[in-house]
């Protein structure tokens, strides 16, 4: 049954949540150019241009990276030797849609590598997806053939997709950001509220929320509400709006970074059977600047580690903890759309003790860390690029 929470989320607020604001416009990056940062200044390499809306990249043993396109649907192997890239073949059909904004944030989004991959060449990927209700998300996994100069999945499977009752037609909030803990077999997915604030504290609704997993797409047999009946048996957490930042730590221990609705950008070290309290818990406004929720802190919720001064809009998260960057190691490095810089956020045990932001430039919709430390990153542009950001 529905929660008295939804009744209450929804007369909280009387005006719809609108999609996130863009940012300012830029221009392509330098082939090469340095940065200046508290570590030293660092060399920042465009590996490759004219990717149409990147959403994330997966680094491959090979010299090579995954990048996903979320217009266009395509999934890339780029040389990063180079920055040649082919379409791999076999990825499925994504949903698209402009609503009534006139924008849609439907399409191909995360790509994430199977802890077996050298073995395995699995590759799971979270999208979009065409429903007869208007659209799912879902996640497939297939296996990388890459052989004779081109590029397919095969055996690819849907191994989740969002239960019946809450695909709707929306193009917006998705989430759609995966994490995997290998240790214990785990697959994590956000699920944005899909711009209806009341489902994320509808405890049946899988909406609103952060999924957890097996790695074939069963309920994680240590979920918190499994067999429970009110809380749905994927659900990890409950109460999140919009994350598109998702990580595990050293120790194995969750993070998200939320998107706020007017500023109220938020950090989260996620707990089993947490509540993170939207809409009841924020520091942001509504985009008509009326009052969102009660503040920071609401019974039975938890309140954020941490809430962004101003705007940075979050996508893609990866802690540091090679050697290259010896200043920054454990910290958690975030994508800023908004801002167009990576920011760094300083971690202590369960606090977050500082935060510093790298201007780049260009939106930065996702971030990964390579053995050798170099920060991988993509541009969220119609013209985005693959940039490699290093200390030499």
């Amino acid at each position: 049954m529905k929660t008295l929470l939804v009744t209450a989320a929804a007369a909280l607020l009387a005006v719809p949540v609108a999609a996130q604001s863009d940012s300012p416009p830029s221009q392509p990056l330098p082939e090469r150019s340095t940065v200046r940062t508290e570590a030293g200044t660092l060399q920042m390499q465009v590996i490759a241009r004219g990717l149409e809306h990147p959403w994330a990249v997966a680094l491959l043993p090979d010299r090579q990276a995954l990048v996903t396109e979320r217009n266009s649907g395509r999934l890339l192997v780029v040389n990063t030797a180079d920055g040649s890239r082919r379409a791999v073949s076999g990825v499925p059909q994504i949903f698209r849609f402009k609503g009534e904004t006139g924008r849609s944030q439907a399409g191909l989004f995360d790509v994430k590598l199977h802890p077996g991959f050298a073995q395995n060449r699995l590759v799971y990927l979270s999208l979009s997806a065409p429903t007869e209700r208007g659209a799912t998300l879902k996640i497939v996994r297939g296996r990388l053939v890459d052989e004779r100069g081109s590029a397919r999945l095969e055996d690819v499977t849907d191994i989740f997709s969002l239960q019946e009752d809450d695909q709707d037609s929306s193009g917006l909030h998705f989430g759609g950001r995966m994490a995997i803990h290998a240790p214990t077999n785990a697959l994590f997915l956000t699920v944005g509220d899909r711009r209806n604030i009341s489902r994320a504290q509808d405890g049946e609704d899988q909406a609103g929320s952060i999924l957890r997993m097996t790695l074939d797409g069963d309920v994680h047999p240590d979920n918190p509400h499994r067999g429970e009946g009110d809380i749905n048996d994927y659900i990890f957490a409950m109460g999140s709006r919009n994350s598109q930042a998702l990580t595990l730590d050293s120790r194995g221990r969750l993070w998200s970074v939320e998107h706020g609705p007017q500023r109220g950008d938020r950090v989260d070290l996620v707990r089993s059977g947490a509540n993170l309290g939207w809409p009841f818990i924020t520091g942001g406004r509504d985009y008509s600047d009326a009052p969102i929720g009660v503040g920071l802190s609401h019974p039975g919720m938890t309140s954020p580690l941490h809430v962004f001064a101003e705007t940075i809009a979050p996508s893609g998260a990866a802690f540091y903890d090679a050697a290259a960057l010896p200043a920054w190691r454990g910290n958690m490095l975030v994508g800023g759309l908004y801002n167009q810089a990576l920011v760094r956020v300083v971690v202590d045990g369960e606090r977050v003790a500082a935060v510093h932001t790298v201007p780049v430039g260009r939106r930065i919709r996702d971030v990964q860390v390579a053995p050798d430390g170099s920060i991988w990153m993509v541009t969220e542009h119609a013209d985005g690029e693959l940039v490699r950001l290093s200390a030499r």
